[in-house]
């Protein structure tokens, strides 16, 4: 009664995987042992997704997708089409636990909201407040 709908975001593919890789980045070159962290806060998910698991084994035989992970830098990638769509995969599942879409009418940082599996330290100068609702996405 009176309330407005709940907008659901509709984000083009090759701009959301952009934003999550430069996000990703943006951590790891200002945390230099978050993929450490994330993989051990992953591998602790005590209700970790069997289709996860069943991912995992497959991109963690892969030496090259794992170099290109554990290589994630500015210098290194600059756009999403710089990381092969394995080693995307893989570095979403290791620092990602869910991503949220909101409407599609707010500004892309807004838009998109990470629940990373590290959580942001809190005094980052440059973080940026993340707000809205939306459907989920799970890493």
């Amino acid at each position: 009664m009176g309330e407005e709908p709940v907008e659901h975001g509709n984000i083009e593919a090759d701009v959301l995987h952009g934003y999550v890789i430069a996000r990703i980045v943006d951590r790891v070159e200002s945390e230099p042992d978050l993929l450490r962290r994330s993989i051990q806060a992953m591998r602790k998910e005590a209700e970790l997704d069997p289709e996860i698991l069943s991912e995992l084994g497959p991109l963690e035989a892969d030496s090259s997708v794992v170099r290109q992970v554990n290589k994630l830098s500015r210098a290194t990638v600059t756009k999403s089409t710089d990381i092969e769509p394995e080693a995307f995969r893989l570095a979403v599942l290791y620092f990602i636990h869910c991503i949220y879409i909101g409407g599609a009418s707010l500004p892309l940082d807004e838009q998109v909201r990470i629940v990373w599996r590290v959580p942001e330290p809190e005094s980052r100068p440059f973080q940026r407040a993340w707000n809205g609702g939306g459907a989920a996405t799970r890493a």
